[in-house]
């Protein structure tokens, strides 16, 4: 199971691996806890970009090979999850109880979006109470930028997952978030994810390794 704080997240930090289990016949689900709808905010309502981001996450999923049946959308405004925290840990626990997944993708914490960090503490609380024994695998986004410096962010990134043979798929993934990769009328205004850092954070998603932070909950 992955936990997505926004659609494209699930693509950027564990696309790879997602493509790989399910090239290998793995069961995956994938759950989206905010709406997105704040992305481009003084641009675009809400209520387009919420629509607009729920159908381009849909065809993103297809590329990793998944369906609408594999998709669950908690729709948590955008920007606010930290808000909604216990009617969030509650839909988590559901959602875990239901599938009792082996391993979880999730948010890594440090030097992350507000609501990564949320992600990754409703996860956490959410798999205590529900008593799941699990590996977790914390992907970083946000954290990407601050590597050169963060010397604990990359000690912390120990497990590697080969994505080499699938980097095709993975970038064909993220096109499909068309309104984070692309300017919409060609709005020079419309930044994309490629803006940042002069391509070099969006760069960090498609080398031959995705990194993550694991933990075995049942070794803890």
């Amino acid at each position: 199971m992955a936990f997505a704080p926004h659609p494209d997240d699930e693509t950027l930090g564990c696309g790879g691996a997602i493509l790989q289990k399910r090239r290998s016949g793995a069961e995956m689900q994938i759950v989206f806890m905010t709406d997105g709808a704040a992305s481009h905010a003084h641009l675009i309502s809400h209520a387009e970009m919420r629509l607009m981001r729920q159908r381009e996450a849909l065809e993103a999923v297809e590329v990793l090979g998944l369906g609408p049946a594999h998709v669950s959308w908690l729709d948590f405004p955008d920007g606010e999850l930290s808000l909604w925290r216990a009617q969030a840990v509650i839909r988590v626990s559901r959602l875990l109880q239901r599938h009792r997944p082996e391993q979880i993708f999730l948010p890594y914490a440090r030097g992350e979006h507000s609501d990564h960090v949320a992600t990754h503490s409703i996860v956490y609380e959410a798999i205590d109470r529900v008593g799941l024994a699990a590996t977790l695998l914390e992907y970083p986004v946000w954290s990407w930028r601050h590597w050169r410096t963060a010397g604990r962010f990359l000690r912390e990134l120990r497990t590697s997952v080969a994505i080499h043979e699938v980097l095709a798929q993975k970038r064909a993934a993220l096109e499909r978030h068309v309104s984070q990769v692309r300017r919409r009328n060609g709005d020079p205004c419309w930044r994309t994810l490629g803006d940042i850092d002069q391509g070099e954070f969006l760069a960090c998603f498609f080398q031959d390794y995705e990194y993550y932070r694991r933990v075995d909950l049942w070794k803890v």
